[in-house]
């Protein structure tokens, strides 16, 4: 059946002329909805003309200023969230982080206020997003894990890119536990993180131990960090994180290691790698000492602490095994 296949056909191109005629257009709507409709009639002329105004002129500045009268005549908690979103939209492409602030925090409130579920769910995206925008990645891993099942805000975030910052703001934030659940078995993510290049690689090997494969993929990521809208002033932030979580990781299986071979563990040299351990070791994130003659790494933390640490991953791996077999001969 090609005739199903047809591609889209390009979007007009619209003229300044044509555009003027447009809005002169939405004017006399809203003009006679003023003098022979209702209240209803007014605010969708309204809207209608803050849509144009937003997507179609790329006025932005009047279309935020439609948008908040139409607000203002607007009654239900749905509708008032519908119209924020349009201008977080906005706000969230310019970056204008008080004006991101407090619509959010309206529509937080408009949720308390009986908004519906889609409305609910979407707002999690914003919020997400403005948390990354802010450098608080907790929250906005939380935030995107929690919407990776019911994801609708494609108007936002396409569902790659979507899937992207929900994975690397989970890990560099998050616990090992809840990337096991959330990340590397999630199907929803799964479904998707091979299509966005180096993504799984950097989720897996971190998660298996695979320091070397890990720091490859990781270079690629920091890459792509950098260059982000959202992330790219925090890239120096996030690859110094990032860095200490895997160290962190490694370090606690450990009584003592060698600078060599924790060096050829990540595939770094071992000037390098010393020269990283010093500094967080410095600033008291992480808990280790350095014998600079032997060239080993001693943990501060004591055997009890490791073993139970070593004895707890090896018991959660297996017994989240046994409820994922449980739940799948369920579903059978």
């Amino acid at each position: 059946m090609e005739e199903s296949k047809k591609t889209k056909a390009p979007k007009k191109k619209w003229t300044v002329k044509e555009i003027e005629k447009e809005i002169q257009r939405h004017d006399d709507a809203i003009k006679e909805a003023e003098e022979i409709k209702g209240d209803i009639d007014v605010r969708d002329a309204m809207y209608d003309k803050a849509v144009f105004l937003k997507n179609v002129a790329k006025y932005e500045d009047d279309a935020e200023k439609m948008f908040r009268d139409t607000y203002e005549k607007s009654g239900g908690p749905s509708k008032k969230m519908e119209i924020l979103f349009h201008i977080l939209q906005m706000t969230i492409h310019n970056l204008n982080l008080p004006k991101i602030r407090k619509d959010v925090e309206t529509c937080k409130k408009l949720v308390d206020e009986g908004a519906d579920w889609e409305k609910k769910n979407k707002l999690k995206v914003y919020e997400g997003v403005y948390c990354m925008i802010i450098r608080d990645f907790k929250r906005a891993a939380e935030l995107l894990l929690d919407s990776v099942a019911t994801f609708t805000c494609s108007e936002l975030l396409d569902y790659k890119d979507f899937v992207f910052y929900t994975v690397v703001t989970a890990m560099v934030s998050l616990d090992r536990k809840t990337i096991r659940e959330n990340v590397v078995n999630s199907p929803d993510i799964l479904a998707v993180i091979r299509d966005v290049p180096h993504l799984k690689k950097f989720s897996d090997s971190f998660y298996n131990f695979d320091y070397k494969s890990f720091f490859e993929a990781f270079v690629e990521i920091a890459e792509r960090i950098k260059n982000d809208k959202f992330l790219g002033d925090h890239a120096n932030y996030f690859i110094k994180e990032m860095r200490l979580v895997a160290y962190k990781q490694f370090l606690t299986s450990y009584k003592s290691v060698t600078i060599e071979n924790m060096a050829e563990n990540f595939g770094v040299g071992p000037e390098f790698l010393d020269k990283e351990l010093s500094h967080f070791i410095s600033i008291g994130k992480i808990k280790c000492k350095i014998d600079k003659v032997s060239g080993v790494i001693e943990s501060n933390v004591p055997d009890k602490t490791i073993e139970q640490y070593n004895l707890m991953v090896k018991k959660g791996d297996f017994l989240l095994d046994r409820i994922q077999k449980l739940g799948r001969a369920l579903d059978i």
